[in-house]
């Protein structure tokens, strides 16, 4: 285990706290962002109960390269357009919407997911059936994505995510399809963009951003 800025990160790269039980025992409390709950083994599959509901973990996270350029990354995000988004034609429109909103486009291309890349892409709990559906969904066909960079980017690509996915009658409707998807913070970007893009690609890409 170790540190970062956030808490204690465990062997698979997942946010706890560790928890010393009445006997003695230690447990892990998950803190990610989709849930929180004490860390439960079922065999050897390990799962969460969230609301009366076991949700099994299924999710691959990849280290970052131990690289310190990593932290020079800066100002840009990953937008990707789903399978969905793809079939009503989104990728003119979205383009659009983001040079009308002042950002650039520094780097697109057309991705193709398998299961494995589906479990990196969203290394959180689900339960099984909504892991199934988000498999089959994401490989059923291409999706595509864009790197973009500009000032406060994360903000303003995510108002745009959430106002494309209001104006596609999506919002709060619990789907695994949701035409458009956005990073939520840098280090997402870094992580979503190294799946498709080698390290040293992405630095050509975006460059480097002196903060010392």
């Amino acid at each position: 285990m170790r540190r970062d800025g956030h808490g204690i990160i465990d062997e698979k790269g997942r946010l706890v706290r560790i928890m010393k039980r009445g006997d003695g025992s230690i447990e892990s409390y998950y803190t990610g962002r989709d849930a929180e709950g004490v860390i439960q083994l079922e065999g050897e599959r390990e799962f969460l109960d969230v609301d009366g509901e076991r949700r099994y973990w299924g999710g691959i996270i990849v280290p970052l390269p131990n690289d310190r350029r990593i932290r020079l990354l800066k100002d840009f995000t990953f937008f990707s357009i789903k399978p969905d988004g793809m079939r009503i034609g989104l990728r003119k429109m979205i383009e659009y919407l983001i040079h009308d909103a002042g950002y650039s486009i520094v780097a697109q291309k057309a991705i193709v997911f398998d299961e494995i890349l589906v479990r990196k892409m969203y290394p959180y709990f689900f339960t099984e059936d909504w892991e199934r559906r988000l498999v089959t969904y994401l490989t059923s066909k291409p999706s595509y994505c864009f790197l973009i960079t500009g000032v406060n980017v994360h903000h303003k690509m995510h108002a745009l995510r959430n106002s494309l996915r209001h104006l596609l009658g999506c919002n709060g409707n619990p789907t695994v399809t949701s035409f458009v998807h956005c990073a939520e913070r840098q280090i997402f970007a870094i992580q979503q963009a190294l799946l498709f893009f080698s390290l040293e690609e992405l630095i050509g890409i975006i460059g480097l951003r002196d903060i010392s």
